[in-house]
């Protein structure tokens, strides 16, 4: 008995220091550092949607890739608007995992930042540009996980495949989109890691450390409203002036409560969470949502004052929660603007809502990892209030996921498409780690690498 118990503690000895083997040989610190440069240039390249040209960089991160020794391919869907196609190849016993970030970035009122919104300077421990968190903050950190596993040596069941895209920004028809239409069979994932859920410590609960990883979406619906009636001298009111009829109507629609759904993730969350805490992102998880985007109206270039015109409209950005049709949304906007007069158009329609399986074995390997790295966390599956490319996926089969694996703020992540967006340094490391440990334990587990 005592031989048998000494075997089994030395099989215990070797089991663990041999299963993390591949994370302690790499040197995290140095990966940092990297990390950190790389996100500081690449923030520098300015790849503002419209019109979302990428080439340069690709250039940058295509050169990354070729140093490390991993395969790259590199596709043009419209000119300047290259999409670049990493891939860790793996033994084939399971379906690729693919890693999925957008190389396009919203406008930057540079009036309105601190610093120059593609600067990508470090400040106070933090690295600021337009991009830094959505997404070539993520992007990077994704990045330096696919290398991190090249460094190791981890040999992989599955190819582990990062797809680098532009055109997010505008609904993805020159990235996501087009990457399905042409080279899909190229792809065909099982998995998809996105942009979704993020750490912290008050953005879904007070006082609670929470990671949200995202396994279903909002429908997006933009509106167009356009009111008619009699342009003329201003001097002289009409009856009709279309702007005091769209303005009444839109005031009548934003004025009452905001529609609420039987959402099976939310009562979850719920479950999990408890309390939610009091702000406009879990506000926008728990109700259909509008938001008054642009109003347009006027006669002449710029607009006369004292003209009335014959049309003015407005944009309505929709959000509809999963259990929500889209013409049940429509009928229900006609209601409440309540003026038959007014014509309603649909600009733009998002995939239907698709449920990722909140069990399935990334989902929970993303949930080890996270609380591998910081014990105590609560990790719940999530609806996110907005779109990503990854939804496009889940109509194809595949079982996408969305995880920012860093700890953020609440007043970090509204940064996001807004002034003085940044990425905590700090995070880059324990994020990289994150997914790296969730793709190792989905996709390999054993290492070539040596301590």
């Amino acid at each position: 008995m005592e031989r048998m118990n000494r075997l089994i503690s030395v099989v215990f000895l070797v089991v663990l220091v041999a299963a993390p083997a591949s994370a302690q040989s790499i040197d995290w610190n140095q990966i940092g550092k990297d990390a950190a440069a790389t996100l500081q240039a690449y923030i520098k390249i300015d790849t503002t949607n419209p019109p979302s040209h990428t080439d340069k960089a690709a250039d940058f991160l295509e050169a990354i890739y070729q140093r490390e020794g991993i395969p790259v391919t590199r596709y043009e869907s419209a000119p300047g608007k290259s999409i670049l196609v990493a891939r860790l190849k793996g033994s084939g016993a399971g379906r690729p995992i693919l890693i999925l970030n957008h190389m396009d970035v919203v406008p930057a009122d540079a009036s309105h930042w601190k610093v120059p919104p593609f600067s990508g300077q470090l400040i106070n421990g933090e690295i600021w540009g337009r991009g830094a968190m959505d997404m070539k903050g993520f992007g990077t950190i994704q990045l330096y996980a696919l290398i991190a596993l090249k460094r190791a040596g981890v040999h992989l069941t599955r190819d582990i495949i990062m797809v680098s895209e532009p055109d997010e920004e505008t609904g993805g028809q020159d990235g996501a989109r087009w990457m399905i239409e042409h080279h899909f069979d190229e792809l065909n994932p099982e998995y998809v890691l996105d942009e979704g859920g993020f750490g912290s410590r008050d953005l879904y609960s007070p006082g609670k450390l929470v990671f949200g990883i995202s396994v279903e979406e909002k429908r997006l619906i933009w509106l167009k409203i356009t009111a008619t009636g009699t342009s003329g001298h201003a001097s002289q009111p009409t009856a009709d002036n279309p702007n005091n009829e769209l303005v009444t109507a839109l005031a009548r629609l934003v004025s009452q409560p905001l529609p609420t759904g039987d959402v099976g993730v939310l009562e979850t969350m719920k479950q999990k969470l408890g309390t939610f805490a009091p702000n406009k992102f879990m506000n926008a998880i728990q109700h259909s949502t509008i938001s008054l985007t642009t109003m347009t109206a006027g006669v002449g270039h710029p607009p006369k004052v004292n003209v009335i015109p014959g049309e003015a409209s407005a944009t309505l950005d929709c959000r509809i929660l999963p259990d929500m049709d889209p013409a049940s949304w429509i009928a229900l906007i006609k209601k409440r603007l309540a003026d038959p007069k007014l014509t309603v158009e649909v600009l733009y329609q998002g995939d239907g809502s698709i449920l990722s399986p909140p069990d399935s074995p990334m989902f929970k390997a993303l949930a080890s990892a996270i609380t591998t790295v910081h014990p105590g966390a609560i990790v719940t599956p999530m609806l996110v209030p907005y779109t990503t490319d990854s939804n496009a996926y889940r109509k194809r089969g595949a079982k996408s996921y969305g995880l920012y694996p860093i700890i953020a703020s609440t007043a970090l992540i509204n940064t996001m498409h807004g002034d003085n967006e940044r990425m905590p340094e700090a995070q880059l490391v324990p994020g990289t780690r994150i997914l790296f440990e969730a793709l190792r334990r989905v996709a390999g587990g054993t290492s070539t690498a040596r301590n």
